[in-house]
């Protein structure tokens, strides 16, 4: 694996650690609560993530790797919803972990050249397939950040 891929899959891989850490001992209504004035609660950044995550694999790539019509629930600047709108945890989860396999297993074949060249489809903002990859990177930091507030402000212990 080439430096700059293996970088970019620990950022991916230390927020998912983080991603369970921070969500460790939620149940029922924690899910969908926003503390403190947080404008997301945890349900919305999971699925935002998962979302976001299939968006960069099909950056990377030009691959579909699930339509849900999640667009709607968890896109940039989407609303919070009724909790009984939103899928159920386990999908989530199901999804997040899938969409991380994809991007970790597209970093072990990818060359410096490739992460140098364009990205695949036409719409995005990115010029090239490492922007994608930093984006992504700092994307999942600033929300497991948020995560970790949530927790805190539920009263959840603190874990680092």
């Amino acid at each position: 694996m080439n430096p700059a891929a293996k970088a970019y899959g620990m950022g991916l891989e230390r927020s998912n650690t983080f991603i369970g850490w921070f969500t460790n001992g939620m149940e029922g209504d924690d899910w969908f609560q926003r503390p403190g004035g947080i404008p997301s609660s945890a349900i919305w950044i999971l699925g935002h993530l998962a979302n976001s995550r299939s968006y960069f694999y099909l950056c990377l790539t030009g691959k579909e790797t699930f339509e849900t019509g999640w667009g709607e629930l968890f896109g940039m600047g989407t609303e919070q919803r009724d909790p009984s709108e939103y899928p159920s945890i386990e999908e989530v989860r199901t999804v997040l972990d899938a969409r991380l396999a994809d991007l970790k297993a597209y970093l072990e074949s990818v060359s410096v050249e490739e992460l140098e060249g364009p990205v695949v489809i036409d719409e995005s903002d990115f010029e090239t397939k490492g922007h994608v990859l930093a984006m992504a990177a700092a994307h999942e930091a600033h929300h497991t950040g948020a995560l970790s507030m949530i927790r805190r402000l539920l009263g959840k212990d603190r874990l680092v």
